[in-house]
């Protein structure tokens, strides 16, 4: 809104300004990440204070000339936080952007610099945070709180991986706050058809700071997001935060730095580039009733190539996460989904949170797809095979079957757990994989919605010891028979 006399403190005026970075003598109580206005209700952030002078980034388009009036209002600038963003896309100034109603009068004040919780306000995380997927549920598990790194080649499933797991949300009770940097429209539209389109869109929120939009307001995204997430932490939610992605945001803070004539870093970044997005990582956790309960789990985008996974993005980024998943396009280009090359991929929290069956489960799957690649590569120089190394070829095939699915498909932690557990049991040993793939979603159906078979899903849900857990679902081979008619 414009500013007039009875609502503002200061009132400075430009004296020098470079595209979206102005120069404002006046103002002397502003401080950093304060909000001016100017007199046709344009925005602009305070970035750092001078002697004589102030740095201000503008948050709207505007036409910067030297004259121009800023004011400090005396209210502090304030955001609309609550269930009524959920549906809903919105800007990085928390305002509408679908066209829809507008949200009520703001309650929180903007604050982009929010204290990372400490240690005392922490509990090691406990609770696994399902995506739907059963390669990533089994041998990289992501915790509620976690911060897991998402990076690879552009076209290699990373987004539809993203939508997926948010949509999985719906059925888990979770907040999901997907951020939008620097994308294209047509990327947005996408992504709301994926996770808004059905009627039921969950607790999902759009943050979008699209390429057309000024680059303050993109580089702000990421902090809106958090700050959106925490005021529902507090209130003991769970919170899964997508910062799609932090290449193009650490792009839009280098050319913010550059024009500021701020000395540039490695790669002409901004030296304080690490603590920035360092900063923002910290702010993800597992937290205790004295801080509200509830988590934030992080899921940062970084979209490379092959050459550049040793760049300063990719690696400072690695040194604040707990874990990374690699997506590679040669595997998007096969038909695998998730396109994850779980040998590069690791996690290093999420194997706290899983129950016993799947912990036992993971660790048996991967010993057994070891030996199977490395018997593959063997049996590729026509080597005589005998029944041993067959059986370990067949069991990988079989795994691998268990392991892919359909990118429109999610499937409960609790069918995930037995349907891999049958590939270790006679039932599928004396059968090979073709006969897998073609009875796969009768077997699915049958462990969702066969009674004798929910024991199955109980067992799975309470932790049983593997060895037990593979006696009880060797003891349903008969049904396993009977469903699919062999």
């Amino acid at each position: 809104m414009p500013h007039n006399e009875s609502t503002v403190r200061e009132v400075g005026f430009v004296t020098r300004a470079r595209r979206y970075v102005l120069y404002v003598e006046g103002l002397p109580s502003a401080r950093v990440n304060d909000v001016i206005i100017d007199e046709e209700g344009n925005r602009a952030l305070v970035h750092a204070l001078a002697d004589s002078h102030l740095v201000a980034l503008a948050l709207d388009p505007l036409f910067a000339r030297v004259g121009m009036r800023f004011a400090l209002p005396l209210e502090p600038y304030r955001i609309s936080i609550g269930p009524h963003l959920f549906g809903r896309v919105i800007n990085a100034l928390g305002e509408p952007s679908d066209g829809g109603k507008p949200f009520p009068a703001g309650t929180v004040t903007l604050s982009l610099e929010g204290e990372a919780p400490g240690i005392e306000a922490r509990t090691p995380e406990k609770e696994q945070l399902y995506t739907g997927s059963t390669l990533i549920d089994t041998l990289l598990p992501i915790a509620k709180g976690q911060r897991q790194m998402i990076f690879g080649g552009n076209h290699a499933g990373k987004t539809s991986f993203l939508t997926s797991v948010v949509r999985n949300q719906r059925t888990e009770d979770v907040i999901c706050i997907y951020v939008l940097i620097g994308r294209s429209l047509t990327e947005l539209q996408h992504v709301v058809s994926e996770v808004l389109g059905a009627d039921d869109s969950g607790k999902n929120i759009i943050i979008t700071a699209l390429s057309d939009q000024p680059s303050p307001r993109i580089a702000i995204a990421p902090s809106i997001a958090f700050l959106i997430a925490e005021k529902f932490q507090r209130e003991g939610a769970d919170v899964l935060v997508v910062l799609d992605d932090l290449d193009a945001h650490a792009k839009y803070l280098r050319e913010i730095a550059l024009l500021e004539e701020r000395m540039p870093g490695q790669e002409s970044y901004p030296g304080d580039l690490f603590y920035q997005q360092a900063h923002l990582m910290e702010r993800s956790g597992y937290f205790n009733d004295r801080a509200g309960g509830g988590s934030i789990t992080t899921l940062p985008v970084v979209s490379t190539d092959i050459e550049n996974f040793s760049s300063i993005i990719p690696t400072n980024l690695m040194s604040c996460t707990d874990g990374h998943l690699l997506f590679l396009p040669a595997l998007q280009g096969e038909g695998v989904y998730p396109a994850v090359s779980e040998e590069q991929s690791i996690t290093r929290v999420g194997p706290q949170a899983q129950t016993l069956t799947q912990k036992q489960l993971s660790t048996q799957v991967r010993m057994l797809l070891g030996r199977y690649r490395q018997q593959r590569d063997y049996a590729e120089f026509g080597a005589q095979l005998n029944a041993e190394t067959r059986a370990a070829l067949n069991t990988g095939e079989l795994l691998e079957c268990a392991l892919r699915q359909d990118p429109s498909e999610s499937i409960a932690a609790d069918v995930q757990i037995p349907l891999i557990a049958l590939t270790l049991t006679p039932f599928l040993e004396k059968r090979d994989a073709v006969f897998f793939l073609e009875h796969k979603q009768t077997i699915r159906s049958a462990i969702e919605k066969h009674s004798d078979l929910a024991d199955l899903r109980t067992g799975a849900r309470a932790g049983m010891p593997l060895e037990a857990y593979l006696e009880l679902i060797k003891s349903k081979g008969e049904i396993f028979e009977k469903v699919c008619r062999v």
